[in-house]
C-alpha cells in the first residue's frame, strides 16, 4: 500500500498560542500505524496571526483521510483545522 501526503492549515486559538506546543499536540493527535506528522511550518495569516501549515503521512486506505481530520478536530491549543492539499508518494 501507498503513503499520501496531507497538507491542513492549523489555527491556534489565540494569536499568542505557542506554535510549537501546537506542533507536539497536532504529532501526539494523530493515530499511530496510521498516520505521523512530516513537517510544520509556522506561517503568517492575517492580523499578526500565524498558523501552523502541517504535512502528514498516511497510509492510502480507505477512510484515513477522514479518520486524520477527525483527530485534528480535537487537538489541544487549536480552533480548527482547514484541508490545503493531498499529493500520492511513490
Amino acid at each position: 500500500m501507498g503513503e499520501v501526503l496531507l497538507k491542513y492549515r492549523i489555527m491556534p486559538e489565540e494569536t499568542d498560542t505557542d506554535l510549537a506546543q501546537l506542533e507536539r499536540n497536532v504529532a501526539a493527535a494523530l493515530p499511530k500505524g496510521i498516520a505521523r506528522l512530516s513537517k510544520a511550518t509556522p506561517q503568517p495569516f492575517a492580523f499578526g496571526m500565524k498558523v501552523l501549515v502541517c504535512s502528514i503521512i498516511v497510509q492510502d486506505d480507505e477512510g484515513n483521510n477522514d479518520k486524520i481530520e477527525e483527530c485534528l478536530k480535537e487537538v489541544p491549543l487549536s480552533q480548527g483545522a482547514e484541508f490545503l492539499e493531498m499529493g500520492r508518494l511513490m
